[in-house]
């Protein structure tokens, strides 16, 4: 199988998270933490007539931009050095969860 190479062409960044355009594979950062979140895959792992990414490059080259976005950028990422607590979790209609 061949291999499609992944360049940093192929990312999308922003404060609400990285994506890379190809597979929609993507991470969104927590709310205040911006070295924690969600990771999804995307079309990460489908096989393509033209070749396919390897899933450990994509997301290691994803980290790597990601990491270097937010030292590039601490006046987006204030809250998390400030020790700011991540809000609770709200639910469907806004209100907080009953436990």
């Amino acid at each position: 199988m061949r291999y499609i190479p992944v360049r940093r062409d192929q990312f999308n960044i922003t404060p609400q998270g990285i994506v890379h355009k190809p597979t929609d594979a993507a991470f969104t950062p927590y709310p205040g933490d911006p070295y924690s979140g969600f990771t999804r895959l995307g079309q990460l792992h489908n096989k393509h007539p033209n070749g396919s990414f390897r899933s450990d490059d994509v997301q290691r080259v994803m980290r790597e931009l990601w990491a270097e976005y937010v030292v590039s950028n601490p006046q987006l990422f204030k809250a998390a050095e400030l020790g700011v607590p991540i809000p609770e979790r709200l639910d469907t209609i806004g209100r907080n969860p009953q436990i």
